[in-house]
This record gives C-alpha cells, sequence and structure tokens, in this order.
C-alpha cells in the first residue's frame, strides 16, 4: 500500500519537481542523466554498486574501494546526486571504476539504469532513503547494505513522525553498519530488526592520504576550510587580524560552495593579494597573500602544508564539516560550536587535546595566534590527533568483512 501512495504522490509532483531541476544550476546540469539514464550495461562481473549522494560519503566510498579492491573479483559501480562528485570521482578513479549520477527516485529511472545488470549488492553510505530505489534493488534478490549508517539529532524527530512509512522501505535494508551505538540504536527505533544493525564504527575515521605526509615541518600558511556563507561575516575580521599579526602567513580559504569566491575576494581584493587556487596550481606559488581555493579535491592537501586549519561549517548553524580532515596529515583543527553532524567525532578531538572549539570570532583569532606562536603546542595537537584516529584504526577492517560476507552470503543463497 504504501509503495503505492509513495508514487502516486511523487508522480503527482513531477511537473513542480521539473520546472524546480530546469532552474536550479546544481540540478539541472545533470538532470537528463539522472532522468532517462541509459543502462549501466557492459560486460561486467557482479558488480558492487556504492551509492556516495555527495563529497563526504564520496571520500568513505574511494576509502572503501581502495580497501577491499584487492579482496574481490567484482567490478565496481559509483552513483552519486552531484554532478561535481561525479566528475571528481571520474578522474580519480579514471577507467577502474563505473561512475553515474544516481538516478531520479521515479521506478522508469531506476529500471532504466539497472537493465539487466546482475549486481552483487548496494552499499548505501551513511543514510539515503530513497524508497524506489530501495525496493526496485530488494525485488531483484539484490542485497541492501547501509554503511557507516547516521541519523543526526536534526532528522530523528522527522523520521520518527513518519515511522509507519519508513518501516515499509527500511523492511527491505539487509544490513546496518551503524558508526556507533546511539546510532544503531535510532536504526532499530525506526522499525530494522536488531538483528539486521550493528555498531561497526565510524569510517571517517579511516583514510589513506596517498603523497601526503604528516610531516612536523610546515609551511607559513594557515587555511580556513569548507566555509559556509553565513560564517563570512564572523570570518572576515579574523582574517584580517591574522594577516596584521602574521604578515608572513600565506592564508588559504576554501568556500564549501565555490560560488561563494568571487565575494570572498571583493571582501579582500582592496586589502591584499588575492589569487586563486586554480592558477597557483597550474602556475606555481605566485606570491598571494590570501589565496582562493576554487577547486574541488584539493583541501587535504592544503591542509597537509598549515601550522593550523579551521574547519568551516561549524560557527554558523549548518552542522560542521570532518573536522577529522587535517588530523589526517598532522594539522592542528579549530571548529566552531555548531558541529551536530559530526557530535562524536568532535568530542574525541576535544577530549584528546587534538583540537579547540570556539565560541566566536574573538576566540577563534585567539586560539589561531596561540597555535601560531609556540611550535610545541602545535607538535603536541598533531601528537594527540594521531591518538585520535588510532582509537578506530581497525574500522575499515571491521566494515569490510561484515559487508564481504553479507554479500558472500547472498550468493551462496542464490546459487543453491
Amino acid at each position: 500500500m504504501w509503495k503505492l501512495i509513495y508514487n502516486l504522490l511523487i508522480y503527482s509532483l513531477f511537473p513542480f519537481f521539473a520546472v524546480f531541476s530546469l532552474t536550479n544550476k546544481k540540478v539541472r546540469t545533470n538532470f537528463r542523466e539522472r532522468m532517462l539514464p541509459k543502462p549501466v550495461g557492459g560486460n561486467m562481473q557482479d558488480p558492487l554498486w556504492i551509492h556516495a549522494a555527495s563529497l563526504g560519503e564520496a571520500v568513505i566510498a574511494e576509502n572503501f574501494i581502495t580497501y577491499v579492491r584487492p579482496k574481490i573479483k567484482n567490478d565496481i559501480v559509483v552513483t552519486t546526486n552531484t554532478y561535481y562528485t561525479r566528475d571528481l570521482l571520474r578522474r580519480k578513479f579514471g577507467d577502474s571504476v563505473k561512475v553515474f549520477s544516481l538516478p531520479f527516485d521515479f521506478s522508469f529511472s531506476i529500471g532504466r539504469f539497472t537493465g539487466n545488470t546482475r549486481f552483487a549488492a548496494l552499499l548505501i553510505i551513511e543514510t539515503e532513503i530513497w524508497p524506489n530505489l530501495i525496493w526496485k534493488v530488494k525485488s531483484r534478490g539484490i542485497p541492501v547494505i547501509i554503511i557507516n549508517g547516521r541519523i543526526s539529532d536534526s532528522t530523528i524527530g522527522r523520521y520518527k513522525r513518519f515511522s509507519f512509512f519508513l518501516t515499509s522501505v527500511l523492511s527491505s535494508v539487509d544490513l546496518v553498519l551503524a558508526q556507533s551505538e546511539e546510532h544503531a540504536r535510532r536504526f532499530v527505533m525506526l522499525g530494522i530488526s536488531p538483528s539486521k544493525v550493528v555498531n561497526a564504527g565510524n569510517l571517517k575515521y579511516y583514510r589513506k592520504v596517498e603523497g601526503l605526509s604528516r610531516t612536523k615541518s610546515k609551511d607559513s600558511v594557515i587555511t580556513f576550510g569548507s566555509v559556509k556563507e553565513k560564517e563570512l561575516p564572523i570570518l572576515i575580521p579574523v582574517i584580517g587580524g591574522l594577516r596584521k599579526d602574521f604578515p608572513e602567513i600565506r592564508i588559504y580559504i576554501a568556500p564549501r560552495e565555490l560560488k561563494l569566491v568571487p565575494e570572498i575576494e571583493k571582501q579582500f581584493a582592496d586589502s591584499f593579494v588575492v589569487v586563486r587556487y586554480s592558477h597557483e596550481k597550474q602556475n606555481g606559488a605566485c606570491g598571494g597573500e590570501i589565496v582562493l581555493v576554487d577547486t574541488v579535491g584539493d583541501l587535504v592537501g592544503i591542509y597537509a602544508k598549515s601550522k593550523v586549519a579551521f574547519v568551516g561549517g561549524s560557527l554558523a548553524p549548518y552542522g560542521g564539516q570532518n573536522v577529522l580532515e587535517p588530523l589526517f596529515v598532522g594539522t592542528p583543527v579549530i571548529f566552531g560550536p555548531h558541529i551536530d553532524n559530526f557530535k562524536a567525532i568532535s568530542q574525541d578531538i576535544i577530549t584528546q587535546g587534538a583540537g579547540f572549539m570556539v565560541q566566536d570570532g574573538a576566540e577563534l583569532l585567539s586560539r589561531m595566534r596561540m597555535v601560531l606562536t609556540d611550535e610545541g603546542v602545535r607538535q603536541n595537537l598533531a601528537e594527540a590527533g594521531r591518538a585520535v584516529l588510532d582509537m578506530q584504526r581497525n574500522v575499515m577492517e571491521k566494515a569490510s568483512r561484515l559487508v564481504l560476507e553479507a554479500v558472500w552470503k547472498n550468493s551462496q543463497n542464490l546459487s543453491s
């Protein structure tokens, strides 16, 4: 019954959805690919289908693929919601992994995409609940597995109100590998059998950073990463103060959305030499006092050469971004109080003394000054960061083992 009601609802809203999609650049860019996708096709061997919604999930997908590839013979297909994440993964993997935009959640779109391909499993990273996708895949006997599953504080209330519907969707999920015991409890609360839910740890703690090291020697660089629009009024005077106090320091600013680059450029162009990272990347360092990161996929490399990094989306109520990224390359991290999406991780960082939570711009400026002027503090923070990452050092081994066991069990059942 719920399947019928859901499909009647989304088809009745299709005209409004089409207008929205065609007037929104983010959606319009890959609208045709998602609405009328070509079949996956090809001579693939029981492909493993991994869905990574956007950039954060794509990092987990990349690490998972790198880890499991030597252990399996299956081909790998990755889908993603955004065109820029799709393009980034295509550049990273080349022809070794097939990367597509995820079809919209219409039965005919999903059917066109899957065609006659027999997938080994569908792995959904974190919590992308697309009812028709899950129902369609499960109806073909393909296991559906949620990895690094999470249900945030901001969504659990809404999900509980619609649990009567979500239960009909989530009953088709074969296995949930939750980030923590609390997230596991929330999945059970929404109707998934406890026997299907495992606290497997948080895969964000695992990352192989090729070509980058945790060197103690850092350049005269500080980075403001994943900055969001509402944080700019707070950060602009902080950045100006740092340039005044530390004129030898180059400041990298990486907005979470590239559309903010011109606005930030305008704010600083009259007072400082401002360059774009795409120009520096192509031509080498060119003397800019402030460097605006206008590329995708380079942020961790910039963190690697920084003496300290601020991770944005946290000084205004956005929920935060991945505050572990600077720690992977031995860089101390500072973040704001709005860190709901990374609450447990931020608590680990604070408890281990690997970084600082600040409440406002004044405290951020004070902490930045302290870290920049005391090499001993920087080294202590970096060592504490290593301890944070070691807290879940076996998380990828556990998650990949559970996934491959579920895939193998399903293939045995089909062949018997």
